[in-house]
Parts: C-alpha cells; structure tokens; sequence
C-alpha cells in the first residue's frame, strides 16, 4: 500500500476502536518475573534467577543474620529475608544506577547506606542520581541523603560504623569515604554529613576499630592513612613492606578480636598482613595463584579470610583459616549443578556470616551469579533464586517468537540466546562463537516450522558480525563483512526465506547475502516488502525513509522529523497502516499520523523522569492489536528513569503500567508475543512479563 493511498491516519483509527479499551482504568494483573530457570533448577523445586549483573556491594544484617541486601552496578538494590536463598528488587526511591558498595546498620537490619553511582565502566562520569542513599524501612523505599560522585571501581567498603553511638536501636555515627570530598561523618544517623579529613582525596575502604585507641583505617591512592573519630591524628601509615608499585590498596580488613591484624589486598603482589596497625607489612601468598589481581578481601576474624581474584578464570575466591599462612581455592563453585552460567572471572565481595565464620556469600562475577558456601569456602552452590539481570539486548527483535508459543529465544546482551521450548519454564543458554564477546542485542526465528533457522549478531557491545544456525544454535556459521552495530533483524513475514538483518538482506534462508543502500529497522507486518530505515536530512532533523520492494529502492513519503538520527533508539510501525510511524528517541516520542509528527508530552500521560528528562529507549506495537502501543523509558548516563507506559488508543494517551516493578527502573526493550499479545520488557533487572489488556 502506498503511503499516497491512505487516508486512514492514525488519529481516524482511533474514533473507531474508542471503546474497546477503557483508558480511565488499570488492569489488576501484575508483572512477573521471567527468570532463566534451569531444568535442574526447576527438578529441585527452586524458581531460579540467573543474575548477569555485577554485584559490588554485599551485607549481612548483623542484627538479624536471615538479612542480607546487595547492589549491583545497573539493577539497583536487592534484599534476602532467608539468609540469601531468595531475593527480591528493593529499589523504590533509588534513582542511581546502581552502587559500588553496601553497609547494615550493626544494630537495626533495616537500617542500610549504599553508595550509590552512575557505575559507567568506561570513565568517571557522575550523575545528580549519585551519592550516599539510606533507607530505614528495610529497602522499601529509598533517599539519597547526600549527593556526591562514586565512580565504578572494584574497592572495599564506604561505610562505618561507630557501635558506640547506639541511640534508640539505630547507630547515631557513621563515617562514609568518598571519591571527592574525603572521609565524611554524621552523628545524626546519616541525615547530615561533614568531612573529617583526606578531603579530595579518593576513599577505597574505610574501616574503623574501637578498641584500643579507637581509630578509623582508611585505603587511598596515596596509602593507608589512620585518624581518629574526630578526625584528629591523620597521619599516612608508614606500611613498611608494601609493594609501592601495586599501589593502591583498594581493600583492607581486620578482624574486631585483634586491632593490630590488618591485611590488605595488593592486586598483582597478593595479600600482605601487619601484625603492628599498620605500620609494616609482610606477603602472605602460600597457596595463591601469580601474575593476577587480589583486590578484594574479607575477615571473619583475625584468622579467617576470603579474598577474591580479578580477571582469574580458575576458581576462587581463595580461603583461609590459619591468617594467611597457608591458602586454598574452591573444589567448585556449583556444587549442585544448577547455574545457566559457569565459572568465575571478575572478582567480587564476599559477605562473611556475622555469627559462623564457614559462612559466607558472594557473586560468580563474570557469571554473576549469587553462591554461598557453609563449609569455609571449600564448594559454594547457587544461592540466587529470585536475582534477575539477564538482560535481553536492544529493542524488540531481542526476543523472537516461534509459531509455537512455547518456544522462545532471548537474546542477551552479555551472555548470548537463551532457548525456551517450555513457554518461559526452563531456559538454556545457546553456545555460540565468542567474537570479542558473547554479546547478542538482537536476533530472529524463521517463521517456517519446519525450520530450525536462528540468525543473530555476535559480538561485544559496539560491533557484532551476523550468525546462523540450522540446527536450533548447536552450530553456527558467522557471515563475514557484516560488521554493524546492530538494532533490528527480522524475517520477512510473509515470505520466509527473507531475512532483513539491518544493512543487508538474504532471500535464500541466510545462503547468500546482499547490502542494502539504507538500513532496515522495521518492518510493515501485513507487507513485509515494505521497509523502513532512518537517516539524517539537516542538522537536527531525521528522515524516515522508506522501500516498498525489499529494501531494493528508496523514497522520502514522510515530513522530516525534528530530531537528531543519533537520538533515535527505536521505531515501530502501525500493523494495519504502513504510514502510522512511531519514534523512541532521547529527545521524546514521536508518532507520524499520515500527514504529521506529533510529539507525545506530559498531557498525554507522558511526564518527565526525576532528571527532568523525557527520553524513549524502545516502542512496541501490538501485532494483534495495533491500538496497543508500548513505549520504554531510561535516562543515559544519569541512572534509572520511569519505567514502561502503555496506550490503548494508538498512542494519544498513556498510562504508566511499572505497576509492582516499582519506580525507577530503567526498559531496555519491548516485544509483544503475536500469539497472544503477553508483553515481554527486557531491563537490568531481568525479564517480566505482563498480560495483554484484552
């Protein structure tokens, strides 16, 4: 159908289907959880959680040791109330990415600081989202108490307590290190904070002793430094016998039993013990592996210690029992058989049990997984039920649907596709080339069920090369020249031996490739020779472009929209009228109605995020439904915005529908079932799932 022809808009469509959906009330149905459950998993009764996020923060509540909470570097705060067994999101009122570290209060388990940041692992960029948050209801809801920048890093803890100071079941002093203004301190419970000392300077780990000349113990990129509660003594540690050039020291413990015991962590030259406070170290490295980084350590005491290894592809983290004299590694880090993932590459922190020091959990990072060892750190097992992050890629073709509805492939962004054929019981995880990484943002099914055809593209987050597989991801064949960053692949509709794969095309089932002049991001579902691609026309002003015979020819039907083609993330086409054009871009929401742009704003239902922003990362249109629209919201570089909204009435007004998923959360992306119209959101906090409105 030609764009010319129609004289149905979108808005016309509307006046008709006007009463089929009520838009003054919500459904009661509620998201759930979508977790990558593994057969054995599911054999053994536990619901699953495959984790796929970097948790740098760990805690138990030392009042009440069935507690633990942990944070990661993008899904946000989480909270076990059965030793860390099952886990559930707490991240209500929590605007930041994530976190780089966590603290109980030693007296009150629902008392808890995070530190939290914008997590960026590729520079030290802040956010108005970053700084110290603190919750007094146990994680269900959250404020931050103090601005100030945190930035990614693997480092011990921010936050320390002053027992002391307990005043009506709370801890009235606490000392927070921070990466720009030093050693802070608050006597009124975290409300208010002042620096004491080191200001400027970046705090990896602060610890505190309050025996014997109480005195706080502090890691910087200049040294260990000592000063005392009031922030009187500073003075740099002499730390005689450590290596300079490992320098610095992001992790310190010691255990409360001893003062004068402290070990440090000291990356490639291992672990060193001062038996003085400080003032001379020795290496305590029997047993440990060379030539990789120590950075992470954790004491149940003065004799028994964890500590974790970066970048380390054997088992770890290492243990001891006789203070570093003597190490061991793990005999297994899945004791029971029962992640999706294996192994354990990034270091992470291990949170020691407050009353058993054989105890202990920690995260496979890498795999990122939660595990937990009762026998000292000789076998962990999965611990993680609940924990979600598998994060499907970009937008909707990171989830493709078979013609049977039981069958479905996520496509990850870290860890690759992962195959149901259970309807979302069970999930395995596809084996697949590792091309600079397992990531896979996008990928399609052959519609033909006869066929077992997968094509995807591999790679890490910047660049992927296209895959296929014919035999249901045992094998794959990667399709050189097709480097790309890639948002949008998809088989034609109609004709199954077409695939669009973004720039370029297949029209012999993925035999043969041909590059296309423009690139593909959607399709026309009743046509699937009509595609559509973006291009910029003028600064600050994109061009939908569009092709009515497979991407062959190109014309320009449309008005240019007013936005830069960089800020556009996702567009979605009408699936009964080729000309019904949606836009998520960084700059808004956008919906072409035939004639027009139209951009959707705060009296539609859309309101700007806690940042001010309106920013779209992904739109969905119903394919059984076309008056059913849904759009994803997230805020870049700053943390998590408000979550998912959806119309009814093609888009002239919304609803958030975040419901139990709780305000901020960030929506990668959004695929719509054509089966039954379940509707699949992808975030850092794993997948959910929601019932269609009809």
């Amino acid at each position: 159908m030609k764009a010319k022809k129609v004289i149905a808009c979108c808005a016309s469509i509307v006046i008709g289907m006007a009463m089929s959906f009520p838009t003054h009330a919500l459904p009661d149905n509620l998201w759930t959880s979508v977790p990558l459950t593994t057969p054995a998993q599911r054999h053994a009764g536990l619901a699953g959680g495959e984790g796929m996020q970097m948790i740098f923060g760990i805690a138990y509540a030392a009042a009440n040791p069935n507690i633990v909470y942990m944070v990661s570097d993008t899904s946000q705060v989480w909270k076990s109330t059965d030793g860390g067994s099952t886990w559930q999101m707490k991240h209500k009122g929590f605007h930041a990415n994530g976190g780089i570290s966590l603290a109980v209060d030693p007296i009150n388990e629902n008392v808890v600081f995070v530190a939290g940041s914008n997590a960026e692992p590729y520079c030290d960029m802040s956010s108005p989202a970053d700084g110290i948050y603190r919750t007094l209801d146990g994680g269900d809801s959250w404020s931050l108490m103090k601005p100030t920048p945190y930035f990614r890093g693997k480092e011990g803890a921010h936050f320390a307590f002053d027992k002391s100071s307990s005043r009506n079941n709370r801890t009235t002093v606490i000392y927070a290190g921070t990466h720009t203004e030093g050693i802070l301190k608050s006597v009124d419970g975290g409300a208010t904070w002042k620096c004491i000392g080191l200001k400027g300077m970046r705090i990896f780990d602060v610890k505190i002793s309050l025996k014997d000349n109480p005195a706080l113990i502090v890691a910087t990129p200049a040294g260990l430094y000592i000063l005392g509660r009031e922030g009187e003594g500073l003075r740099k540690l002499p730390s005689a016998g450590l290596p300079l050039s490992e320098l610095p020291i992001t992790s310190i413990a010691f255990g409360e039993a001893d003062p004068n015991i402290i070990y440090v962590a000291a990356r490639k030259s291992g672990v060193y013990r001062s038996e003085d406070r400080g003032n001379t170290f020795y290496p305590i490295n029997s047993g440990l592996a060379g030539n990789v980084d120590y950075n992470q350590i954790a004491a149940c005491n003065s004799e028994s210690l964890y500590v974790s290894v970066e970048k380390y592809g054997g088992t770890n983290p290492f243990f001891s029992r006789n203070g570093g004299k003597s190490w061991n590694k793990p005999h297994s880090l899945d004791n029971t058989s029962m992640a999706i993932t294996k192994g354990r590459f990034f270091s992470a922190p291990v949170a020691v049990h407050p009353e058993n020091c054989l105890a202990a959990l920690t995260s496979a990072n890498g795999a990122d997984r939660i595990i937990k060892t009762t026998d000292g750190g000789k076998t962990w097992s999965y611990s993680g039920s609940g924990y979600t992050g598998g994060r499907r890629g970009v937008g909707k073709s990171s989830l493709a649907f078979y013609k049977n509805r039981q069958k479905m492939v996520f496509f990850l962004m870290d860890f690759g596709p992962s195959l149901t054929n259970d309807g979302g019981k069970t999930f395995t995880l596809l084996d697949i080339p590792r091309l600079e990484g397992k990531t896979t943002p996008v990928g399609a099914v052959s519609p033909n069920p006869d066929e077992n055809l997968i094509v995807t593209a591999i790679g890490d987050w910047k660049k992927q090369t296209l895959a296929i597989s014919r035999n249901e991801g045992k094998n794959w064949k990667i399709i050189h020249g097709t480097d790309d960053r890639y948002k949008f692949i998809s088989f034609h509709p109609q004709k199954p031996n077409i695939i669009y794969a973004q720039g370029f095309i297949s029209k012999d089932d993925g035999y043969s490739w041909k590059q296309l002049s423009q690139k593909v991001y959607a399709v026309f579902k009743d046509n699937g020779d009509i595609v559509y691609s973006i291009d910029a026309c003028g600064e600050n002003r994109s061009a939908i472009r569009r092709s009515d015979d497979q991407g062959e020819t190109w014309t320009d039907p449309y008005k240019a929209l007013p936005v830069d083609v960089k800020s556009i993330n996702e567009i979605d086409i009408d699936t009964s009228n080729p000309d019904c054009i949606y836009v998520a871009a960084n700059s808004g929401f956008y919906i072409y109605n035939g004639k027009n742009w139209a951009e959707k704003e705060e009296k539609s239902g859309l309101p700007k995020d806690s940042f001010g922003e309106m920013c779209f990362k992904c739109v969905a249109v119903d394919p059984r439904h076309p008056e059913v629209v849904y759009a994803g919201r997230w805020a870049p570089w700053k943390g998590h915005s408000n979550g998912i909204f959806r119309s009814l009435d093609r888009g002239n007004t919304w609803q958030n529908i975040t419901f139990n998923l709780t305000q901020p959360i960030t929506i990668w992306s959004i695929s719509v079932s054509p089966q039954d119209g379940t509707v699949y959101l992808g975030s850092s906090h794993g997948s959910w799932q929601l019932p269609p409105p009809y």
